[in-house]
């Protein structure tokens, strides 16, 4: 997940915006996302609630020493 952040930007609403080609496999499969896309908590893209796995990255990045 660390490397897969490095490909989104989140704007001042929330909204994870993907800025380059990312790719992420989990369990279930691969993720592709395509540069334009836009995720918002609570919505489901392949299955899964990107942008809250982001977010719960983006927090545990800030928590670090």
């Amino acid at each position: 997940m660390d490397k897969f952040i490095k490909h989104f930007r989140r704007d001042a609403s929330g909204v994870w915006i993907c800025v380059s080609p990312a790719e992420l496999m989990l369990p279930q499969g691969r993720i592709q996302v395509s540069v334009s896309s836009r995720f918002a908590q609570g919505t489901r893209f392949m299955n899964v609630d990107l942008a809250q796995m982001l977010e719960a990255e983006h927090q545990r990045q800030q928590d670090l020493p």
